[in-house]
């Protein structure tokens, strides 16, 4: 280990230097933004001080963590927290661009509109990924699959380093990505009221165009939103030559509302996307999801300060349709063109309370219920000089369900000043299930699992500064619809699903030292994590007739371990200027073969300086150099090949005028460089785009 972070010691030795700089004074309870129960979601977030200019960021109330309102450093998970002003500054290609900056978080990715969030070197249905607390519902697992949200949505992303089964069942094997959307702001005053902001904005990489439309507004206690975005892209530009297929065309409309009373609060939003989304193949003369639609509805009734013992209670109910339509078209003779249409329609219904004990206890209780269906088709023609002739095939899965239903308790006890606990167990209930189609091999069947979870947080406070935090836990994922019932062409290969998977279930420990100084934040982390009944789609060397694809067999393999470190700290230099920096490193063993795990990400390190300064009494200045180093990946699964490491560079700049002008310019990798992302699918070239010039201008009136 000594030897990994001597690669970076100059950013290890920021961070420790941080730790142990010394009692310079805390922040005041007042500067330390702390919501009451019935404000506003999205104003959970932290500010500095105006007349200080200070660059480093208040601590931020998070709800991920705990499902409550809690300020990060005083809960005893490791918590990422990226705000919108930090979405608007990056102004990335891609989700990918916002994870990889962080943490103990990457992607997986297969061009710029294929994005599967990784955790400490878990993704797919290994990651959790809520849209305001409800599963987004996509069935990631096993091939190229967008992330259907779009950046302009989110009003800030919460992320959970570490197994949360407890609170939020199956799927959080390596943690929890929470998209908190942008929504119409709660406010109780007389008069109506408005704000609409304009936007557009270019880049080099993909000649990509965006434009952008948000309005808010109210009246009285009724308050509205509506954001409207629409994305144009081609290929990606790389400095190897172009990526076949990376192209995106789409738009995304959101909007909603919310009523407010004395002790109430009724919410209301929807989102829709559609989009053309180029997933990259090198053999295939066309490869895109099209006219792909992901739609989602969502309500929320909040009841506030019901008794002394009860501060809230809250329902969730959300619906979720997804049609995908994937477009392969290859020109080896025989030409054969492929649709394959899968369907997944997806029910939430989640109630919660919170209950309080004495001054001592604070319980988290709540039940999640959902139920997913799912449909496929699939059309194949043989182009031949007479003309396309139809070849029927069945669906890629018969008609199947999944019903899930979760009963959860949580209690944060603090024993004294200085120790609190954070016990919690679930118990889930998953029932898998599909029926017969013709010409499909799989039979009707039925498949039940059950689980229990738990888990213990410990917080020790050592000073007002530094708190040292452990978690102990078990955690489980069902395996879902695809895993059990998929038969058919799945991308690159044919993937056969397997009924009698049974779950993974997890046994994590996790060790770390939170810091807070008025001049220094950081985190320090350890963690391992072993699954056992580990699920793989394993190749088998074996290739489809009817599609010349090889064919994969889903399957239980034994046990996975997992474990690694993670730094970060940011250091307020003085005069607007700050320096921060971050280390993720993970290591993985396929414990029953004595094989690395494939798609580990390599040990990775974020660093820069930011200056940051309110000229008054009209403008606000931002610019930030920053730099991104991965180290080469030489532990790799047998399959695997290794890959370089790389160092690029991203200088970026904005200016706010009176908060209704705001331009960013950004320029990602200054210098051009070719390299490839080991987390890529593509691996025939180095994929990663070449020097590109982001332009992006806003206007508020």
């Amino acid at each position: 280990m000594f030897a990994i972070l001597n690669q970076h010691k100059v950013i290890v030795a920021l961070i420790i230097i941080g730790l142990w700089c010394g009692p310079l004074p805390v922040y005041a309870e007042s500067e330390i933004i702390s919501l009451d129960s019935h404000q506003d979601e999205q104003s959970a977030v932290s500010v500095a001080e105006p007349e200080k200019a200070d660059t480093v960021q208040l601590e931020a109330v998070v709800v991920t963590a705990t499902r409550t309102e809690t300020p990060a450093f005083d809960t005893s998970l490791p918590v990422n927290v990226i705000l919108r002003q930090q979405i608007e500054r990056e102004q990335p290609i891609s989700m990918a661009d916002l994870f990889k900056r962080q943490a103990g978080v990457d992607a997986s990715t297969t061009g710029p509109g294929i994005v599967r969030p990784m955790i400490r070197g878990l993704f797919d249905d290994r990651v959790l990924v809520l849209v305001d607390g409800i599963r987004l519902s996509e069935q990631r697992g096993g091939g190229n699959h967008r992330l259907s949200i779009d950046p302009e949505q989110i009003e800030r992303i919460e992320v959970v380093r570490g197994p949360g089964s407890v609170l939020y069942g199956s799927d959080a094997l390596g943690g929890v990505i929470n998209l908190i959307t942008r929504q119409a702001k709660v406010e109780e005053r007389p008069g109506g009221r408005a704000q609409f902001s304009l936007g557009g904005g270019v880049n080099s990489a993909n000649d990509g165009l965006e434009h952008t439309a948000n309005l808010q507004a109210g009246y009285n206690n009724v308050n509205l939103f509506f954001n409207s975005v629409y994305r144009n892209t081609g290929d990606i530009k790389t400095p190897s030559g172009n990526l076949p297929h990376s192209f995106y065309r789409g738009f995304t409309l959101s909007g909603g509302g919310n009523l407010a009373w004395p002790q109430s609060e009724l919410a209301l939003s929807a989102w829709g996307t559609q989009a053309d989304i180029g997933v990259p193949n090198r053999t295939a003369q066309e490869s895109y999801f099209q006219d792909e639609v992901q739609v989602m509805a969502q309500g929320t009734y909040r009841r506030y300060e019901i008794a002394e013992f009860c501060p809230e209670i809250k329902i969730d109910a959300a619906f979720q349709r997804h049609q995908r339509h994937m477009h392969l078209l290859n020109p080896a003779p025989p030409t054969v063109a492929q649709e394959v249409f899968l369907d997944i329609n997806t029910w939430n219904l989640q109630p919660q309370a919170n209950v309080t004990w004495g001054e001592r206890h604070r319980f988290t209780t709540g039940l999640q219920w959902f139920r997913e269906d799912v449909t496929s088709t699939r059309d194949r023609w043989l182009i031949t000089p007479g003309g396309w002739l139809p070849r029927p095939l069945p669906g890629v899965i018969p008609d199947a369900d999944r019903t899930g239903v979760g009963l959860y308790v949580q209690d944060d006890i603090s024993l004294n000043s200085r120790l609190s606990l954070t016990p919690g167990a679930r118990f889930d209930w998953i029932r898998s299930a599909c029926g017969e189609l013709d010409l499909h091999p799989v039979r009707a069947t039925t498949e039940d699992d059950t689980a229990v979870s738990g888990n213990l947080g410990w917080l020790y406070r050592l000073n007002p500064h530094l708190n040292l935090v452990a978690n102990v836990g078990r955690a489980f994922r069902a395996p879902t619809l695809l895993e059990r019932f998929f038969y058919g062409p799945h991308q690159e290969t044919v993937d056969i699903g397997n009924p009698n998977l049974k779950p993974e279930t997890s046994f994590n420990l996790d060790l770390g030292l939170k810091a807070r100084f008025s001049r220094f934040q950081g985190t320090l982390s350890l963690f391992r994590n072993e699954i056992a009944d580990y699920i793989i789609k394993r190749r088998t060397g074996i290739f489809d007739p009817a599609s010349g694809l090889e064919i994969a067999n889903w399957e239980n393999v034994g046990r996975a371990l997992l474990y690694g470190v993670e730094a970060e700290g940011e250091f307020d230099l003085g005069s607007g200027v700050a320096l921060f920096a971050n280390l993720s490193y993970v290591r993985g063993k396929d414990q029953t073969h004595s094989t690395d795990l494939p798609d580990l990400p390599p040990l990775k390190s974020n660093y820069g300086l930011r200056y940051e300064r309110k000229i008054q009494p009209d403008w606000e200045l931002w610019t930030e150099i920053a730099g991104l180093t991965a180290a080469r990946q030489g532990k790799v699964a047998p399959w695997e090949e290794p890959t370089g490491g790389y160092t690029t560079f991203t200088w970026s700049a904005a200016a706010t005028y009176r908060q209704h002008l705001h331009l960013t310019l950004m320029v990602a990798n200054l210098t051009d460089k070719s390299y490839h992302d080991h987390l890529s699918e593509v691996t025939w070239l180095n994929e990663q785009p070449g020097r590109n010039v982001r332009f992006n201008l806003d206007f508020k009136f």
